[in-house]
């Protein structure tokens, strides 16, 4: 075997990092093409955002849309910054699901990917696809959205650039911010725990490889909590949510923000939910589980009030 071509991290059954930089991505690939979903009778459309970098996103409309304007939701996926799309079976069908439910119309942004897009790529990505929703060019969101109910959401590393993106004061008005298990880390352990410990070598050589540019694992971006981080008083959002689950490898790190968002002065008001029994992103891997149905009935409330 080449030596250029071994693993340096393994990751599987997800992805692996190879000797030479590259990326061998296990999963995420998989398009499932937008159109009509017979059983949630949801429609779902891609547009592009900027034909310079090809960013684009998926739009879903729900079913029976009323006359008065539906709340928007901006989505942001996981995958480490390094795999995953709106179009890969998981993300697409989370999204799928819960429009009906909440009875939103939902951009979910498709920004390019480390290593061959390294960050700030994503970050910069994402912000324009924020900016691209508010100019109103889509029919659809000019139709149907309510630009007075815009929110945030994403899991892991979408998690991450939600609240990158709700620490940015661009002017745009942010109603609310949903956090799905957020990947945070740091260079200072929170917790005594020996999975803690793995977790947080593990988030070193991650977020270091996805951006290069970092000065470690205390930049602001991925540890929020970091002594010369801004202060979280600077939320641009009325309403925080972060969801955790029990057996989520990061939760000491999400713990860690929720509670710091108290202590900061926030004006806003901060719910934290965790789901007992389970692991990172289980309601995006098993959409269909009790569990996983419990936290979109919270979503949904979240939206309501």
């Amino acid at each position: 075997m080449d030596a250029n071509t071994e693993t340096l991290i393994d990751c599987s059954p997800y992805f692996c990092i190879l000797k030479d930089g590259s990326i061998d991505r296990m999963v995420g690939a998989e398009f499932v093409p937008a159109g009509h979903d017979p059983t949630t009778g949801v429609t779902s459309k891609d547009v592009t955002i900027d034909p310079k970098t090809n960013l684009s996103a998926r739009i879903f409309l729900p079913p029976n849309p009323s006359k008065s304007k539906l709340p928007i939701l901006i989505y942001f996926h996981g995958g480490a910054f390094l795999l995953e799309s709106p179009f890969s079976p998981g993300c697409h069908k989370y999204i799928n699901d819960l429009v009906p439910s909440c009875h939103v119309i939902a951009v979910s942004v498709d920004y390019r990917l480390a290593p061959e897009f390294p960050l700030p790529t994503a970050y910069n990505d994402s912000l324009d696809a924020v900016k691209w929703v508010f100019k109103c060019e889509d029919e659809w969101l000019a139709e149907h959205g309510n630009y007075e109910k815009v929110f945030l959401a994403g899991d892991s590393a979408g998690g991450n650039i939600a609240h990158y993106l709700a620490m940015h004061n661009t002017g745009i008005k942010i109603d609310g911010v949903i956090l799905f298990h957020p990947w945070f880390g740091g260079s200072e352990l929170v917790s005594n725990n020996e999975l803690h410990t793995k977790t947080k070598q593990l988030t070193d050589k991650l977020w270091k490889y996805a951006c290069p540019e970092t000065g470690g694992v205390d930049d602001p971006r991925i540890n929020p909590t970091a002594k010369d981080a801004p202060s979280l008083n600077g939320l641009t959002c009325k309403r925080l949510m972060v969801c955790v689950a029990e057996k989520d490898d990061f939760i000491e790190w999400q713990k860690a923000y929720y509670d710091a968002v108290k202590k900061s002065g926030w004006r806003g008001k901060v719910d934290f939910y965790e789901t007992k029994g389970e692991e990172h992103c289980f309601h995006v891997l098993r959409p269909g589980c009790e569990k996983a149905k419990e936290l979109r009935d919270l979503v949904v409330s979240f939206f309501a009030n």
